[in-house]
């Protein structure tokens, strides 16, 4: 009888400590432009960006195409300035992308093994800013470089320092 009692113990446990909730991650060193050229030619002065959120399928039973995430962009002082419906392009699986005026804003995501994080970025005139939570954009290059990279905690990552 106690074997049964440990076993159901032990289950109890385990099952409670995956239900434990992340504290949030904030990301205080700001993203700015990636070296990349901007993918529309502004003449309005704006600078975009694009966030690859964390995957996910919307509707399992319609869709098999997993879309990124939508996701908050907060002014500097942290008031909502919008909410992004992030997906675009064949099967909406392309990050859409955002002009914005210059200037520092906070994005308010789902990164991919962590939950929601916040994190700082920069626009600049007619630069693209990447911000990279599912680990799929800046995987395909070498994270090398003399600290020209802003990581998660985990050292994944995320973007281009500003420079």
């Amino acid at each position: 009888m106690n074997h049964i009692k440990n076993l159901f113990c032990i289950t109890l446990v385990a099952a409670l400590a995956g239900c434990a909730t992340r504290s949030p991650v904030v990301v205080n060193e700001p993203v700015g432009p990636d070296l990349a050229r901007p993918r529309v030619n502004f003449s309005n002065g704006q600078g975009q960006l694009v966030v690859y959120s964390t995957e996910e399928v919307v509707n399992a039973v319609a869709s098999d195409f997993p879309t990124h995430a939508g996701y908050e962009i907060d002014d500097a002082n942290g008031k909502l300035i919008r909410r992004v419906d992030n997906r675009s392009g064949s099967f909406y699986q392309t990050p859409v992308s955002v002009a914005l005026p210059p200037g520092e804003y906070k994005v308010k995501a789902p990164a991919t093994n962590y939950g929601i994080v916040t994190v700082s970025v920069i626009i600049k005139e007619n630069e693209t800013t990447t911000l990279d939570l599912d680990g799929a954009h800046f995987r395909q290059h070498k994270p090398t470089g003399a600290g020209q990279w802003v990581r998660l905690p985990t050292g994944e990552v995320i973007g281009m320092r500003t420079q």
